[in-house]
């Protein structure tokens, strides 16, 4: 029986190491899972906190370019009675709305979203920048061409969170 408790003994030590080891193998994958999970999370969070950023951007500039083609079209004085400065900081607004779209755009691996982004920035720069002291009807109707891209935009951003929720 001694012989036989003394050959046991390294088997014992192995089924505990190997079950060691299988455990710590586990914790390993679910910590790595653990992780995955999380960093899905924070990316997921980032994008939707940008996205919302985005839409309060346009809806800002859009609020601000309409105050300005109001002021022309009120006063009668024409473009002048609109302070440059708030023209400039307008035109800053529609530079962070770009820089947001170019943040989005990055979550994407298609290309043709970062132009339509593109393009509805430089879109909103023309109105702040020319549109604004056009008559209402035109006014009006270079923002029914970036409300129709923003739309697209603001789908795409939608889609995009969905999409990451799985």
């Amino acid at each position: 029986m001694n012989g036989a408790g003394r050959n046991l003994l390294p088997i014992v030590s192995l089924c505990v190491a190997g079950m060691s080891f299988a455990a710590a193998g586990y914790q390993s994958y679910s910590h790595h899972r653990n992780l995955e999970i999380v960093q899905r999370n924070v990316i997921r969070a980032e994008f939707l906190r940008t996205c919302r950023e985005i839409i309060e951007a346009y809806f800002a500039v859009k609020m601000r370019a309409y105050a300005m083609n109001e002021a022309v079209i009120a006063q009668g004085r024409g473009p002048d009675v609109v302070d440059p400065l708030i023209q400039r900081e307008v035109e800053g607004q529609v530079f962070k709305f770009g820089a947001l779209g170019t943040f989005l755009a990055n979550f994407r691996e298609d290309g043709s979203i970062r132009e339509r982004y593109t393009q509805l920035s430089w879109k909103l720069l023309a109105i702040v920048r020319e549109s604004y002291k056009q008559p209402r009807v035109t006014f009006d109707q270079a923002y029914a061409e970036a409300d129709t891209l923003f739309g697209d935009m603001n789908e795409d951003c939608a889609r995009t969170a969905r999409l990451s929720i799985l």
